[in-house]
């Protein structure tokens, strides 16, 4: 006698790989903002992004390493936004002030996130310093190109790397005081520290005629 036939059932598709990456890190930023980096267990993101542990595992070796891709991939989003700001049909003192603002505004549209990039990611220790200064000469990079492209003017590394602690260290204190949606307004406490410094290293660039 022939057994009855079973109802056929849709067996779940599998969850892209992406996804379940997109799921994790977004669960450990927000685990972090919430707890505190320290706070957050293994167990925590794996509930947050529902996902197993196994599956946490399969993506990433502990939770250090989960901040850090966390911090990259908003790092990266974050400079993207900035870097297409920079219309190449803006003159190139606005260009700058384009970068600058529209840094500051990404920073105060999620205050949350950006204590765990700003605050928290020191608790990853020494990768997390070397993210944030490859970050740092990401942008230094961006301005130095934006100040040659303008015409007769160089700005060096260090100059740029300088201007942006500047802005930092304003976001820090920002942070600490509570005031991270107001952030877009130190671009007038920084702009007059960007004219003065490329006033002061404005020289013509090699081979370029002088006026």
């Amino acid at each position: 006698m022939l057994a009855p036939l079973l109802p056929s059932v849709a067996m779940p598709a599998a969850v892209p790989a992406t996804e379940i990456r997109a799921r994790v890190l977004a669960a450990m930023a927000m685990l972090v903002a919430e707890k505190g980096y320290a706070a957050v267990t293994i167990d925590d993101i794996a509930r947050g992004a529902r996902i197993s542990k196994r599956t946490f595992y399969d993506h990433f070796a502990d939770k250090q390493r989960c901040l850090l891709a966390a911090y990259e991939d908003a790092a990266a989003h974050v400079y993207d936004i900035c870097a297409r700001a920079a219309a190449p049909e803006l003159p190139w003192r606005q260009r700058i002030d384009a970068v600058i603002g529209t840094y500051l505004k990404a920073l105060a549209a999620r205050p949350e996130m950006t204590r765990v990039f700003h605050v928290e990611i020191q608790a990853a220790g020494a990768e997390a310093l070397e993210l944030h200064l490859r970050t740092n000469l990401r942008y230094a990079a961006l301005l130095r190109r934006i100040v040659r492209a303008g015409g007769k003017r160089t700005l060096s590394q260090p100059l740029a790397i300088a201007l942006l602690g500047a802005v930092h260290e304003l976001v820090l204190h920002a942070i600490a005081e509570d005031r991270t949606r107001r952030l877009p307004a130190v671009l007038k406490t920084v702009a007059p520290l960007f004219d003065a410094a490329l006033g002061a290293s404005a020289r013509p660039r090699a081979g370029a005629a002088r006026t």
